[in-house]
């Protein structure tokens, strides 16, 4: 192999270099004479954005959750005998360095990054000539500095240690830095959502929505707490033991105070109704090319199939291959359950073509709304719920039994809303952390949220193995063990500069 300076730290580093401009909006002109109006802010704003939540491909945040958590978990036997993509995480095979999903997740969020870091550079420097309000510049600060802690959350939830990037640097310079102590990473993220938060607004109108509010800050923030505080497994992860679900419950609970979002009364409403009309949505990414921090989207064939495309009279999305789901899974909801009958498969018909005939094999179709189908497969107009209040409400019950606020009686009461809500009995008393996220499970399923509550379950390597044994007939799934319990470092980061990075233990 060719030892090309891949390592993504030195080559988004390189601010000047025309290749990386003409990826985004920012290939208007170069970096030197760019940032010359509060026009050209905005659109380095709006980039940032850009790849921060919909990545440098077809591949954005949403993507990338669905097949590194959902497909990871025991949500999905996603086993092929294709040589597949997820096959490899589904299956915890220790050859995944190179894999699409692992790079597209280290490339992206690194790349939005650096932009972040240029953007707090270029206002640092010229932002006081060029804004008139300042309310507006430190505005587009806190965007910067949620955006950059966004995206190392994130890098820290997969892969543990990563090279922190507090600036743009030259490639001789970036060459340099190694990977990160996870504290340390941490300080920054924490530090960027605390000085981002009192600047951001509460709320936007329709023109602007997409872009992060306070809450959506605050959202984030809590749940960063929450994982410093779940068990380590004794590994370089971003579990801590921190025991900082107190810091946690207070960021929710200012969520909750604000006045400013509902719990949903109806389950299929939630995800058929888009924009700022929606008071679930808390953290969302938007997927409608009417606006301005917004494309078309792809997220929901990941976990599709086409046969079941095709029984809602869509065209070809490229899901050839079934992401089945679990036994297990499917065994936990009652027949009447609203979110089973809404968001699951179980059964479906093509009247004509290719795929002609009945089917029984049970997929997720939370997202596929075809009322929302645009003119392809990558141009989807719904909108992807990072945070939804449900979950705001329910990880706010997850403080409270571990002691972090808040009493019985309201985990007790969110649990039996939920239930209301799903039509199923509202029966809860007394619930356990167990019962808790077995009720997420059932609640968030195809949301991207799985993989991340088994780790701060603290029981992620037993459910997993049980999993295993329960649905893995085939023998094709390696044993879980702690290490399988981040990802790899991309094999093209390690051969980049040898030396400067170690590879995550128990990968080839």
């Amino acid at each position: 192999m060719k030892k090309y300076i891949y390592l993504l730290t030195v080559v988004l580093a390189m601010t000047s270099c025309t290749d990386e401009l003409n990826q985004l909006p920012l290939s208007q002109g170069t970096i030197e004479n760019f940032y010359a109006t509060p026009g050209d802010f905005v659109q380095a704003r709006n980039a940032t954005y850009s790849v921060a939540f919909h990545g440098l491909s077809t591949y954005g945040y949403a993507n990338r959750v669905l097949n590194l958590s959902e497909v990871r978990s025991d949500n999905l036997l996603a086993t092929t005998q294709a040589s597949r993509d997820w096959e490899g995480i589904n299956s915890f095979y220790t050859s995944i360095s190179s894999n699409t999903y692992v790079k597209e997740a280290y490339l992206s969020n690194y790349n939005a990054i650096n932009k972040a870091n240029q953007l707090l550079e270029k206002i640092a420097e010229k932002g006081d000539q060029i804004f008139t309000n300042p309310a507006e510049k430190a505005s587009m600060i806190a965007e910067a500095r949620f955006l950059r802690a966004f995206c190392y959350f994130d890098l820290v939830r997969w892969f543990g240690r990563v090279p922190l990037m507090e600036k743009t640097m030259t490639a001789t310079e970036a060459a340099k830095i190694p990977r990160t102590p996870v504290v340390d990473v941490y300080k920054l993220i924490i530090s960027d959502l605390e000085q981002a938060i009192p600047d951001l607004a509460p709320s936007y109108d329709a023109a602007n929505y997409g872009r992060v509010t306070k809450y959506g800050a605050k959202a984030l923030l809590g749940l960063v707490y929450m994982t410093r505080s779940s068990p380590t497994y004794n590994i370089d992860g971003a579990t801590l033991g921190l025991n900082e679900w107190d810091k946690a419950y207070q960021q929710l609970n200012d969520i909750k105070l604000s006045g400013l979002y509902a719990f949903g009364t109806d389950y299929e409403t939630i995800f058929k109704v888009e924009g700022i009309t929606n008071k679930e949505n808390v953290l969302t990414i938007p997927y409608t090319q009417s606006l301005p921090l917004a494309v078309g989207g792809n997220f929901m064939v990941e976990l599709g199939y086409e046969p079941y495309f095709a029984s809602v009279n869509l065209s070809a999305q490229g899901a050839l291959e079934a992401k089945p789901i679990s036994t297990g899974f499917l065994n936990l909801f009652a027949e009447t359950d609203k979110r089973k009958i809404y968001g699951i498969a179980t059964s479906y018909t093509v009247a004509t073509g290719t795929y002609k005939g009945s089917y029984t094999l049970p997929v997720f179709k939370k997202y596929i709304d075809a009322t929302r189908y645009g003119n392809g497969r990558e141009d989807w107009g719904v909108d992807f719920m990072v945070t939804r209040y449900t979950d705001v409400l329910m990880l706010m019950a997850e403080c409270t039994l571990h002691g972090g606020g808040g009493s019985q009686a309201e985990v007790d009461d969110i649990v039996n809303k939920v239930r209301t809500r799903a039509g199923v009995a509202a029966n809860a008393s007394n619930i356990t952390l167990d019962e808790l996220f077995t009720e997420r499970r059932k609640e968030f399923f195809s949301e991207g949220t799985r993989w991340f509550d088994l780790i701060r379950s603290g029981k992620a390597v037993t459910t997993m193995n049980a999993w295993k044994a329960a649905e893995d007939t085939e023998g094709k799934i390696r044993t879980i063990e702690n290490n399988s319990l981040l990802y790899p470092i991309p094999l093209s980061e390690i051969l980049a500069v040898p030396g400067l990075y170690d590879q995550n233990p128990g990968y080839d």
